[in-house]
């Protein structure tokens, strides 16, 4: 594919949803990501065609590898078999000899080698954050999934929120359930765009201990995770909240944030309105809050927006994607 089609093609992922340009042109996120690494790095050359040495047909991807080798992190005493169903749960199709093989080529096979290989291999999850009034904005994200209740004419309601702790800036979207995907398709439809825009070098993403998202999966809560930022290019730190300070401080702001939600919400839910409409004005109003909403921020009143760009030190412009409705 020539460089210029391929710089369309990222120019289009900013503008309109990553995961709709890529159905369009038929490529997956990584590829995707990958190409926007290169040309951030190297400009539009980036994006020449690079020659590849010959891969065997049947030879295991790096990316199967690197997930196989983050569940023996985790999972250092299970074996071929248990590690090929983990495998399964988190999307990847393996057989349970191909997992041997590569546990054989890495002398994995004996299980005091995998205790020794965890130990030596850096885990993304951090058990300490810094001091909450050391943090940059933009550089400690929230994410939670709040169950909002089934309704008659709609359904099951969540709404998913991924929330910077310093700024307050909100990216948040309704969906009916509860799965690793929903997380997915709000970080690269929203959250990293705008991440993007503001120039916001995430460090940490938070959960909290009773998120529904590590309730579904927990002996693989990591690994899903680490799947996600790793097929979009994001390089965080995973930290579960727990009962502290700071947890208490993360967990009010994240029921002001969602009673404001549902206060918005429940009127327009008992009004008969339909699900896609709900979506659509939910949009309209997280854009509000975070353009014109005006919050106490220590001696400041202002917009979550207009608090990053004093921190920043930056007169920020938006984009028109931002002010656009988009379908999910």
């Amino acid at each position: 594919m020539h460089k210029n089609l391929k710089f369309n093609i990222i120019l289009e992922g900013q503008i309109n949803s990553v995961s709709e340009t890529c159905r369009k042109y038929n490529i997956s996120r990584t590829i995707y990501y990958r190409w926007l690494k290169r040309y951030k790095a190297l400009g539009i050359e980036g994006l020449d065609d690079t020659k590849k040495d010959f891969v065997p047909k049947n030879k295991t991807s790096i990316e199967i590898e690197n997930a196989l080798f983050n569940l023996i992190k985790i999972y250092p005493h299970y074996g071929p078999k248990s590690i090929k169903y983990l495998l399964e749960e988190i999307g990847y199709k393996i057989s349970e000899s191909a997992v041997f093989n590569i546990m054989k080529r890495h002398n994995l096979t004996n299980k005091e080698n995998r205790i020794r290989f965890a130990k030596k291999k850096e885990n993304n999850i951090t058990n300490v954050l810094p001091p909450l009034s050391e943090l940059n904005s933009g550089e400690c994200w929230i994410s939670w999934v709040a169950d909002y209740g089934e309704f008659k004419s709609i359904g099951n309601i969540y709404e998913y929120s991924i929330f910077d702790f310093k700024s307050r800036i909100a990216c948040s979207r309704l969906y009916h359930d509860v799965s690793y995907s929903n997380l997915e398709n709000l970080l690269t439809a929203v959250a990293i765009p705008i991440a993007q825009t503001l120039n916001f070098t995430a460090k940490y993403l938070c959960f909290f201990q009773d998120s529904k998202i590590i309730k579904k999966t927990e002996n693989i809560f990591n690994s899903k995770i680490s799947k996600i930022l790793q097929d979009n290019g994001i390089d965080v730190k995973i930290h579960i909240l727990k009962s502290n300070d700071t947890f208490t401080n993360i967990n009010n702001l994240r029921k002001q944030y969602t009673e404001g939600c549902l206060s918005f919400l429940m009127p327009l839910i008992y009004k008969g309105m339909s699900f896609n409409e709900l979506k659509i004005q939910f949009q309209k109003y997280i854009r509000a809050y975070n353009i014109n909403h005006k919050i106490t921020f220590e001696n400041e009143i202002c917009s979550p927006i207009e608090y990053h760009s004093i921190l920043t030190n930056n007169d920020l412009i938006l984009p028109l994607w931002a002010y656009i409705d988009r379908q999910y």
